[in-house]
């Protein structure tokens, strides 16, 4: 009851983030199928919770892969709607900036991957947590939802658009 209550909460307090965590969920679950479209379990999902199943429940490999692309996928969905400007809690990343090598003034709105990565620990690491620090399925969990955060964060880049007269 208590961690219902307090994921409760966490949805009332970033409410305009919901439809992000509800679009990365969905990039979670298609990449996971794309992934697994050639093994017997082909991350199918079901109309229940789990969403995955009992695969979920149990100490496997898919289940690590689950966690993982579902923190990714809430990281990257609420960095692309904080840099698109969809949540106003958040914005652009202003950090890049200067001179490139190639002489280019660097400017402009880049992803916001801290807030996104941050978030992502707050809402998707609350069922973990709330188990304690004691139950190994949970540290298993919280580790491999660091892992898909960090696979974001590695695979992230700086990219260079020119607008204007070039």
């Amino acid at each position: 009851k208590g961690l219902i209550q307090r994921q409760g909460q966490m949805c009332k307090r970033n409410l305009e983030g919901m439809d992000s965590v509800r679009r990365g969920a969905q990039l979670a679950i298609e990449e996971c199928q794309y992934q697994f479209r050639n093994r017997r379990w082909n991350c199918s999902t079901l109309d229940s919770l789990p969403v995955f199943g009992k695969v979920v429940t149990q100490g496997t490999r898919e289940a690590a892969f689950v966690y993982a692309i579902s923190s990714a996928g809430v990281a990257f969905a609420v960095t692309r709607a904080c840099s698109s400007g969809e949540l106003e809690k958040c914005g652009c990343d202003r950090t890049v900036h200067g001179v490139s090598p190639q002489g280019f003034q660097w400017s402009g709105c880049s992803d916001n991957i801290a807030y996104g990565v941050a978030f992502s620990q707050s809402f998707v690491d609350v069922r973990e947590r709330s188990k304690g620090a004691s139950s190994s399925r949970a540290l298993m969990n919280l580790h491999n939802n660091e892992a898909g955060r960090k696979a974001i964060l590695t695979h992230m880049r700086v990219e260079c658009k020119c607008h204007g007269v070039s």
